[in-house]
């Protein structure tokens, strides 16, 4: 990689470190907790380069992945050692969010009347909470956590004779809660990873399409934001009821292939002051580097 291309990639970084680093601040990790976490994302990244090229079998070669991260081997060992931790995309946010996706597209706990999720008991048959996260979720022991997280977040609510009734399509919009902080990950992950892609492969790139006005007139904010997210709804409904058809969708069953998985965010983003003004920073010293650079 050329040294301008190695130049715009740390002021990229730089960019997305920004906003994350103020948000770290804010949750009280220093970056002490911060440096560790690079690491360990490091030797994952390594480890997995090593294993999509084939050159390592299931046990990851800690001499290369010190090679190529820069880590003594020492550090890399300890680092594997530890990293048995469950992956976070797996936690109940995640099942949860499954569970709540079924109601709302599965024919089976569906009202025939509206074509909306049906009212549930919440236990009793086919047509019950208990089958629906059965179903979705694959743990039926989880029943009782599930709903909780749903009555909480208030996707959910009790009718008075204690069936169940749904009332939001998504589980979780990114709070200041472990789930939302999660979530906030699982978003950016996506997006980050769908960018890259397509900076590796811009042959066969996967969609992605940014509309933005920088010169907007700040009256009309509020009434153009209010569109956006109308209409952002309903496509969301609209393609997610097409995504999770129950047509398209593996059932668990034996000889069946791996599942895969596919899907968009759509998001409105609006900048602030200080987004704004740590673009046009980076932007500067972009500029000075490219003057600095010496003529060939």
């Amino acid at each position: 990689m050329s040294e301008s291309l190695k130049s715009a990639v740390r002021l990229a970084v730089l960019r997305l470190l920004d906003p994350l680093v103020k948000w770290m601040l804010e949750a009280g990790v220093g970056v002490g907790d911060f440096v560790s976490l690079v690491k360990l994302a490091y030797v994952r990244a390594a480890r997995d380069q090593g294993r999509v090229s084939g050159g390592e079998s299931n046990r990851p070669n800690a001499s290369r992945i010190s090679v190529v991260t820069g880590l003594t081997r020492v550090e890399v060992a300890n680092i594997l050692a530890a990293d048995s931790a469950e992956p976070v995309h797996d936690r109940g946010r995640q099942r949860a969010e499954r569970v709540l996706t079924g109601w709302w597209t599965d024919p089976s706990f569906q009202d025939t009347t509206t074509g909306g999720p049906a009212i549930l008991p919440v236990r009793g048959g086919r047509r019950s909470f208990a089958a629906l996260v059965d179903r979705y979720s694959g743990e039926r022991w989880r029943i009782a956590t599930i709903l909780d997280e749903l009555l909480r977040v208030k996707a959910v609510r009790r009718l008075s004779d204690g069936r169940l009734e749904a009332l939001s399509r998504t589980y979780a919009t990114v709070r200041w809660d472990p789930d939302g902080v999660i979530a906030f990950g699982e978003h950016v992950a996506e997006l980050t990873a769908t960018l890259l892609h397509n900076l590796k492969y811009p042959s066969r790139a996967r969609y992605v399409r940014r509309v933005v006005n920088a010169r907007l007139d700040p009256r009309y904010v509020p009434m153009l934001r209010r569109d956006l997210e109308l209409q952002a709804e309903a496509l969301i409904d609209s393609q997610g009821d097409a995504l999770n058809d129950s047509l398209h969708t593996l059932k668990g069953r034996r000889g069946e292939p791996e599942p895969a998985s596919l899907g968009f965010t759509v998001y409105v983003f609006e900048l602030q002051d200080d987004d704004i003004s740590a673009r046009t920073d980076v932007a500067t010293r972009a500029a000075g580097a490219k003057r600095r650079r010496p003529k060939r």
